[in-house]
């Protein structure tokens, strides 16, 4: 009921009584801004990566959103819908939209994941 949804219900869901599986699963498409933290982590601009969720970024506020300083660095082609977001000038500011740890296991880790424990360990080193 907040005046400023940033993050909100995607309308889809807005009208469901039974929810169940009704919510966004499963993969989708996800084009990354090249020279972006996500796109150095996985080394190309086009990935597919899954979902399982009911909320979304509002994209009234991207605008804003970027003014300030938080990047939407990965987008979905079909819907313009915000996948992930960065703040530029941090070691490793790196928030997704989607659920990494699905497609993540101990012998091919997750890109973000590899590149967020690299940030880690060159902060730690300097």
């Amino acid at each position: 009921s907040t005046t400023n949804p940033v993050i909100g219900l995607m309308e889809e869901q807005k009208n469901i009584d039974q929810m169940g599986g009704t919510m966004r699963l499963g993969s989708y498409a996800c084009d990354l801004k090249k020279g972006s933290k996500s796109y150095q982590a996985y080394g190309k601009t086009k990935i597919q990566e899954r979902h399982r969720h009911r909320y979304e970024f509002n994209n009234e506020y991207l605008q804003l959103m970027e003014e300030n300083g938080m990047i939407a660095t990965g987008k979905n082609p079909e819907t313009g819908l915000v996948e992930i977001v960065e703040i530029k000038n941090h070691p490793w500011f790196v928030g997704v939209q989607f659920h990494p740890e699905y497609k993540s296991t101990v012998l091919t880790p997750q890109p973000l994941f590899v590149k967020f424990i690299q940030a880690a360990v060159d902060k730690k080193i300097k």
